[in-house]
């Protein structure tokens, strides 16, 4: 017996030591190595990943010949078969090409870790790095460029505040790689424009309500993915310089920029630098008049820098610091004259003088806009536990300095400006478990933590939202279930813990209506407030046929109710009886993807509910602007299509987004009326053509159509005149046509001519027209005005 197993144990001691191994290395078209590639053994279901240099090595394969299959998100799936013989190393390296041909751009927002486009079961739009250089050939203004390219976002206002600008009717998070840009404890609505469209690599909008980065995001958010050193040179890089010129009145209105970017790696180190300069020249509308200075963007200076640092730690770790810098500041050489509305009528006629620009200035005004700092220490640490986790962390800071126009609403006049300054850790992990060929089960799970301290001051020293120190603690997780290469099954949750500490303050005398009329001043005494909220989401997608890929989702979001305007409201002396309520929305909806040769077709609708209102309201009782307490009832729908020629010379796309919202008093659902402007947007269409007659010339044609939306009746006031409320203003539909053109004078030069509102429209956003009440928002949309730039690179 003793002999027996003596010699099961040689056979067994000879078999190990003959099992075989396999190495490689895996790379892009490019050549640039690939990080994470699943390297995989299919008849013995063992596998293993490529490190950040692209290098993998698989150890203890039997003799044999078995499939390696070599596969990553976003790129062609590869088979080969390989022989093992006794006691042999294998090498096998591999190119992938990208998957142009799916539906599966990778997504990392909508999860915190990249899935295919078509297995999320949600709405999510992706401006990519080709959408994005083709717009900014007309602007770079990134609030217009997402107004054209993302369906369900409402359209931009002509100036750099995103106020009105909501997603789905609801209020939306703005994060640059995830960091928290907005300012939710007292929204300065400036948010979108927080990063230079040319250090972005792609746009991720996840729209409808979403837990997965907490406070902020009852409509969705909108994350810019910036740009990572790609490069397997030393140095390599592009250089873009732009002119730009109203084309209705050429007198000083003349701007200009410059862009560079910088590249490379060495050794271990990977490396992306840039940095901008911009001046924009005054903006005049269709007819030579310039434009209302208030929220503007003429006599504009705009600077931004940006940088990313890789290291390789080793095979499997990576360091990356990365951080940018974004300045606009707005010194304008004309001074206010704001809009004059009257309501002629119970019927609702009306008459409209917009507001414009006057040379003058202001003593003692300072410049307007906004000052941001980001920056980012992230740590990867891929394949552990047994190859089936990988673990992120990072710690981050933000900084966020906003001044606005000067307002003779406060006593003796000042400008206002917004302080925030947030601190977060944010550990994540990554678990994927093959259980069986056929199901495919995976977990995300970590946990948020943010410091996040907000005031909102004048410039003179006098504090009008007092500081308020929020320090939050949110776990998450979020499974997704992939069982047969048929259904993806998605469930999560997340627990918000927010502790808010707010110090005494007086509040300021101030007229919201402009009339004299100042609030007193109340000594509030502060103390500390606290908010939890549990979040669910659930959802399926049906993704066996690219021809009809369905879903239906349910997802809850929260958020604390603008509370600097709380606050800055009270009329109470003590915080304590204050009545803060946070914002919870539910949203529903049902939408697929269809994908044939030549065709794309996307379409979603969409239901959601909130106890409290997006936006503010102005209460004639306490003579100030307070968030809307009325529960909503949101639901619209988005519908897109996009068809390529066979010979990929003509692209033709559209998209058509229709929301409406209606209000009940709490308590009487059926008494509903419908929800103003500055939360519900007309109907949109958007439309482009995209033709490339040679390989060295590409036009484009971008049309973009709002529709009427006139929905509210005028009421008489104190005095009996008819006017219309707060926000509560019928809006005219207008057509804006633009242009570029792009010429390659060499593989690595062309030059490129834009043209905004190609036909000289003369109109009023919309923001203009349900903001006529307040008249200083009432700004002519800009005429036609080009952009001639040159790309280089190296």
């Amino acid at each position: 017996m003793k002999y027996f197993i003596l010699s099961a144990f040689l056979l067994l001691s000879l078999n190990a030591f003959c099992q075989s191994g396999l190495n490689g290395k895996v790379s892009n078209e490019s050549m640039e190595p690939l990080p994470g590639v699943t390297i995989y053994l299919e008849e013995l279901q063992v596998g293993t990943t490529t490190d950040f240099e692209g290098f993998y090595n698989l150890k203890d394969i039997p003799e044999g010949t078995w499939t390696v299959t070599v596969r990553m998100l976003g790129y062609q799936t590869t088979k080969e078969k390989v022989a093992f013989t006794t006691n042999s190393i294998e090498t096998y390296n591999t190119l992938l090409k990208e998957d142009y041909g799916s539906l599966d751009e990778v997504v990392i927002s909508a999860s915190r870790n990249p899935e295919y486009l078509s297995e999320i079961p949600a709405s999510v739009s992706v401006v990519n790095s080709e959408k994005l250089t083709e717009f900014t050939k007309l602007s770079s203004n990134i609030n217009e460029i997402l107004a054209f390219a993302v369906p369900g976002l409402a359209v931009g206002t002509g100036t750099f505040s995103n106020w009105g600008q909501t997603l789905r009717g609801r209020s939306l998070l703005v994060m640059v790689d995830g960091i928290p840009q907005s300012t939710p404890l007292r929204n300065g609505l400036l948010g979108i424009r927080s990063i230079n469209p040319n250090d972005i690599s792609r746009v991720e909008v996840i729209k409808g309500a979403t837990s997965i980065f907490g406070n902020g995001g009852n409509g969705g958010f909108i994350n810019y993915i910036t740009k990572n050193p790609t490069s397997t040179e030393k140095i390599s890089g592009t250089t873009n310089i732009w002119g730009t010129s109203q084309l209705s009145n050429t007198e000083d209105a003349l701007g200009y920029g410059i862009y560079q970017s910088i590249t490379g790696k060495k050794d271990k180190f990977n490396y992306y630098i840039s940095g901008s300069i911009e001046h924009t020249g005054n903006k005049y509308d269709a007819e030579g008049v310039p434009l209302l200075p208030t929220y503007g963007l003429d006599n504009t200076n705009i600077y931004s820098t940006y940088g990313k640092l890789e290291y390789l730690l080793s095979e499997n770790q990576k360091i990356t610091l990365n951080g940018n810098f974004y300045k606009s500041l707005q010194d304008s050489p004309f001074i206010p004259v704001f809009a004059n509305v009257q309501v002629l009528n119970e019927k609702g006629d009306y008459s409209l003088e917009p507001g414009y620009g006057i040379k003058g200035s202001i003593p003692e005004e300072q410049p307007t806009g906004s000052q941001l700092i980001n920056g980012r220490l992230k740590y990867n640490l891929n394949a552990i536990f047994s190859g089936t986790t990988d673990f992120e962390t990072d710690i981050y800071y933000s900084k966020a300095k906003s001044i606005f126009f000067y307002s003779d609403k406060f006593e003796n006049g000042g400008q206002s400006v917004i302080n925030s300054e947030k601190y977060g850790v944010r550990p994540n992990f990554s678990t994927r478990i093959n259980t069986y060929r056929n199901i495919d089960l995976s977990f995300i799970y970590g946990l948020d933590l943010l410091m996040d301290k907000t005031n909102q001051g004048l410039l003179d020293g006098r504090l009008w939202v007092p500081n308020i120190e929020l320090m939050g603690v949110a776990p998450y997780l979020q499974t997704t279930l992939k069982l047969d290469k048929k259904w993806a099954f998605k469930v999560g949750l997340r627990y918000d813990d927010l502790k808010m500490n707010i110090a005494d303050y007086n509040t300021l005398p101030y007229s919201p209506k402009g009339d004299g009329n100042f609030n007193p001043s109340i000594a509030v005494q502060g103390g500390k407030l606290a908010f939890d909220n549990l979040a669910f989401n659930m959802g399926v997608r049906y993704i066996e046929h690219q021809e009809f890929i369905p879903y239906i989702s349910y997802s809850q979001g929260f958020s604390i109710a603008d509370l600097g305007s709380i606050l800055r409201s009270a009329i109470a002396e003590n915080i304590d009886n204050i009545l803060l309520e946070p914002a919870v929305t539910n949203n529903y909806e049902f939408g697929f993807i269809s994908k044939f040769k030549n065709l794309r077709l996307e379409a979603v609708g969409y239901y959601s509910t909130s106890n409290l209102g997006t936006g503010v309201v102005f209460s004639d009782e306490l003579n100030s602007f307070v968030p809307s307490e009325l529960p909503q009832k949101i639901f619209g729908g988005e519908f897109v299509i996009d068809y390529a020629f066979s010979n990929n010379k003509l692209l033709l796309g559209a998209s058509y987004s229709y929301v409406e919202g209606l209000k009940n008093p709490k308590g009487d659902e059926n008494n509903l009326s419908y929800v103003g402007g500055d939360v519900i947007s007309a109907p949109k269409l958007t439309a482009y053509a995209t033709w490339s007659p040679t390989e060295k010339i590409s036009t484009t044609l971008n049309v973009i159509n709002l529709s009427d939306r006139k929905r509210f009746d005028p009421f008489q006031d104190a005095k009996g005149n008819y006017a219309f409320r707060h926000t509560e203003f019928p809006v005219n539909g207008y057509t804006l046509v633009n242009l570029s053109a792009t010429y390659k004078i060499k593989s690595n030069i062309d030059v490129s001519l834009g043209i905004n509102n190609l036909l000289n429209e003369y109109y009023l956003p919309a923001r203009s027209q349900w903001a006529a009440p307040l008249r200083s928002f009432t700004v002519v949309g800009e005429g036609a005005n080009a952009r001639l730039s040159l790309a280089y690179n190296f």
